[in-house]
């Protein structure tokens, strides 16, 4: 039976921790013509073994002419290779699996913010890598392994009367459900959080940012945190300005995916993001339509031998941070931001905000579903597609377990209706967004009286 990537967690930890004390540590030290070289090196790699072992990259190169062998001499040498989409993976799950890699590996699932949620194969060893640019990010901020923590992330009660929090004794963090945080419930994380005092804490941006709503009046009081870390989100200015009004010059955003990809991360200094080079390879493309500072950006996998993506297309923009005067040479540029990953939350009549990515979290578990889309007419009525595979069977009990597990999330206040069909909404452009509220908002962020048709 497959090994999912959630059961190797606690092992992958550990060695990533290693990983950071004993190899990127000494790899920030290396001159930047000794790193161009390790990168080239690595890409070189990495071509050759799919040219060798992935039937999908033996038919894309050979299309193209491209034998890595022979053709791959520089970076600039990449962009002979055709532009990998979502679509190609879904498409060619199998075809893109190199077996010679297949007994080291465990599935994954991205969270589908697209609202097609993709499964894939990751090397154990990636696993690790991708902990160690993690512990490296937090220990900007002083972290330690088992520093204590709070995370608003994914932690759910399976039902109501299950805590809203929960402690989590080996990795020294406090849990709590970022669905539930609203103003009947808010002083009730204020005192959790004073009373675990965790010196760092995780989340969406979406659900630090309400947290930080809440806390304002209390923000003498949380001079024991030593950093916030938001990732999965593109963080808003006005969050940015939400956060560290009540918490300080203390966010660390961290820009990755479950895709074996890239990494960029904010540095102590707080003045933009960096590409962690030992991790993958970067394409910012310009594109038409996209302002001057905006790249598009493109990703090559340099630890994941099983499943590489080559030249992947994030559907991610780049936006460039201005080069200063002092500035010398660099590898890749410093981003000032990335963004494409935002959805609208759903509101509840109470003032609850519930982030999108745990539902994503939640779907990437009922691999039948094909796509879906939650929409919101308001307050206290939302709407959920779904489109089934067409191998999927049993669709009614499916349907009925999706609701259940749905439900926990929304909560009593909201009602479901799930519409089993293909037939998605579309805004004007031909987008399909995931989440589509269809109500408009009064200044203070409540449902308007006016409630008119689908935003446009």
């Amino acid at each position: 039976m497959p090994i999912h990537k959630k059961q190797i967690r606690p092992l992958a930890r550990l060695h990533g921790y290693w990983i950071y004390k004993r190899r990127l540590t000494q790899m920030e030290g290396w001159p930047l013509p000794k790193r161009r070289d390790w990168i080239l090196e690595k890409l070189r790699r990495t071509l050759i073994l799919a040219h060798e072992g992935v039937p999908f990259y033996q038919e894309r190169f050979r299309n193209a002419g491209f034998d890595p062998r022979q053709d791959f001499h520089s970076m600039a040498d990449l962009a002979r290779v055709p532009v990998l989409t979502k679509a190609d993976v879904r498409a060619h799950h199998e075809q893109m699996i190199d077996r010679r890699f297949l007994a080291g590996s465990v599935l994954a699932n991205t969270s589908g913010t697209t609202g097609q949620p993709m499964t894939m194969r990751l090397n154990k060893s990636y696993i690790a890598f991708d902990y160690a640019c993690m512990f490296r990010h937090w220990a900007q901020a002083g972290y330690r392994f088992r520093s204590r923590f709070a995370a608003i992330r994914s932690y759910v009660p399976s039902s109501p009367e299950q805590p809203l929090w929960k402690r989590n004794y080996p990795q020294n963090t406090l849990y709590m459900s970022a669905y539930h945080l609203k103003p009947s419930t808010c002083e009730s994380y204020i005192e959790a959080l004073l009373e675990f005092r965790p010196l760092y804490l995780r989340g969406y941006a979406s659900s630090v940012n309400v947290l930080a709503e809440f806390a304002y009046p209390h923000r003498q009081k949380f001079e024991f945190l030593r950093g916030i870390f938001t990732a999965s989100e593109t963080v808003l200015p006005t969050e940015r300005a939400n956060i560290e009004r009540t918490f300080g010059k203390k966010l660390f955003d961290w820009y990755g995916m479950t895709e074996p990809a890239v990494v960029i991360t904010e540095g102590r200094n707080h003045d933009g993001m960096e590409v962690n080079w030992e991790y993958g390879y970067p394409e910012f493309v310009e594109q038409p339509g996209l302002p001057s500072n905006q790249r598009k950006l493109l990703a090559t996998s340099l630890h994941n031998p099983v499943m590489p993506f080559i030249r992947y297309e994030t559907e991610d923009i780049a936006t460039l941070a201005e080069s200063g005067p002092a500035e010398g040479e660099r590898i890749y540029p410093k981003i000032q931001a990335m963004s494409g990953r935002k959805d609208e939350c759903i509101l509840t009549a109470d003032g609850g905000r519930l982030p999108s990515l745990n539902f994503y979290s939640l779907l990437q578990t009922h691999t039948d579903i094909l796509r879906f889309q939650f929409i919101q007419t308001d307050l206290n009525n939302v709407t959920m597609k779904i489109c089934f595979r067409p191998t999927a069977k049993k669709t009614e009990t499916l349907t009925a377990s999706v609701r259940q597990d749905v439900m926990k999330r929304l909560g009593p206040g909201l009602s479901l209706t799930i519409d089993v069909s293909d037939n998605f909404v579309r805004r004007g452009e031909g987008k399909t967004p995931t989440f589509l509220r269809t109500f408009s908002l009064n200044p203070s962020g409540g449902a308007a009286d006016d409630q008119s048709g689908p935003k446009q």
